[in-house]
């Protein structure tokens, strides 16, 4: 968000895991989300620290604080939540206007990319571990993505933010389309789960692997995230029109 508000230059430090843009992965390391480096923060004397509430251990946070280091802890829950953090985070840096215009930015690319009224809806499934599956379930960012992009959930009816799922459930979910959340040991499904033919996004071959990234860190690119998200399943309608005209035509 820092980069997005063209405030870069400011920043005396990051986690390990921030690397985009590329040059986040140039600047000074202070830990990582679940360990920050007390020590090396205080070094580097800056004027606020962002936190996040979803990782960052509170006494983490509370010893910055007691040492007079101001802390600002965000952890948006969905896109409204990661404009209102844009548009803050802006005005903690001097930079309202700038922010407000960005954040107006992605509201109106997420528009357009949101399908209000679309047939026919996929059933997706978005894996975010292929071994055990594991599945965004309802409440997460990619069940978001998803109902703005036109499809349903496959894991909705399963209890949990992320449930754990067998074949079993991939069975009776039927998803149309796979997305897998790729990462680091999180691939591809093993031929075990993939045989099945019933399962249509594996019979069809309608499974998309997309940036671990892109869908797993609540930033601006969950924007770009929800275009790409769009655009599979237009393709997959697309697709399924042409297949459904053509069988019209063969009863003919």
């Amino acid at each position: 968000m820092v980069f997005l508000l063209g405030q870069e230059k400011r920043l005396v430090g990051v986690t390990r895991y921030c690397n985009y843009p590329p040059p986040a992965k140039e600047l000074p390391k202070v830990g990582g989300i679940a360990d920050p480096d007390i020590e090396r923060i205080v070094a580097a004397a800056p004027d606020l620290v962002l936190c996040t509430t979803d990782g960052n251990p509170k006494e983490k946070v509370r010893a910055l604080e007691e040492m007079g280091i101001p802390c600002f802890a965000v952890a948006p829950q969905d896109l409204s939540g990661i404009y209102a953090a844009i548009e803050r985070i802006g005005a903690l840096l001097g930079v309202p206007d700038d922010a407000r215009r960005e954040a107006d930015v992605l509201r109106g690319r997420a528009d357009r990319a949101a399908r209000k009224v679309v047939n026919p809806v996929p059933s997706v499934l978005f894996a975010v571990s292929t071994s055990p599956i594991i599945a965004a379930g309802k409440g997460t960012f990619m069940d978001e993505l998803l109902r703005l992009a036109g499809g349903k959930n496959a894991a909705s009816p399963f209890s949990g933010r992320y449930p754990r799922l067998t074949a079993e459930n991939l069975l009776a979910g039927k998803p149309d389309i796979v997305f897998i959340a790729a990462m680091a040991g999180v691939e591809k499904f093993s031929r075990e789960v993939t045989r099945w033919r019933e399962i249509p996004a594996f019979r069809d071959g309608e499974v998309v692997s997309l940036d671990g990234d892109l869908v797993t860190r609540p930033g601006p690119r969950m924007v770009t995230a929800l275009e790409e998200v769009s655009r599979v399943l237009d393709a997959w309608r697309k697709r399924h029109r042409a297949a459904a005209a053509g069988e019209d035509r063969g009863k003919r």
